[in-house]
């Protein structure tokens, strides 16, 4: 929010300016990079990767989501809605891997990764689970992905001695 950013420039950066002199500026940064809008669109559709989350984002009482589409080079941030169609039309033409949690918008995508942190955290919630059967499969399931992700780290170090599928058998 405006007044959030008029704290930190104030509490950080010793800055006081009004939340009316902070929107105009938002308005004219955006004016002067909307020419450059749909070549930064496209270098997000060319990219071969690209990471995918939404979080809330009430604005004057209606439930809106702030989206992020994220390459290695451009963030794209939209707000909107939470259903299907905002990503339909963001990823229309992309044809690279889609990192992103399991929100059903994204489902429908064939080239997705899911995000292993979200996996942990689901797989931690099961492991912890009231629910006898639920910590049962939850338990192995949190292992193994903390096994996995324990050899990707140690693979970033040095390789390991063993290819990861003998190893990890």
């Amino acid at each position: 929010s405006r007044a959030r950013i008029r704290e930190f420039l104030d509490e950080w950066l010793g800055l006081k300016l009004s939340i009316g002199t902070i929107h105009r500026t938002l308005h004219e940064a955006g004016a002067a990079v909307a020419p450059a809008e749909d070549e930064l669109v496209q270098a997000v559709l060319d990219s071969h990767l690209l990471h995918a989350d939404e979080t809330s984002w009430p604005e004057h009482g209606q439930p809106l989501w702030l989206w992020v589409f994220c390459s290695v080079t451009v963030t794209l941030y939209y707000v909107a809605g939470r259903g299907k169609e905002l990503v339909e039309n963001v990823l229309d033409g992309f044809t690279g891997w889609l990192m992103s949690d399991g929100w059903v918008a994204y489902r429908h995508y064939p080239r997705r990764l899911r995000c292993w942190a979200h996996l942990i955290r689901k797989a931690r919630g099961l492991a912890q689970s009231c629910d006898r059967e639920a910590r049962r499969f939850g338990q192995p399931v949190l292992k193994t992905l903390e096994t996995l992700m324990a050899a990707v780290y140690a693979a970033r170090e040095s390789p390991p001695t063993l290819d990861l599928p003998t190893q990890h058998a």
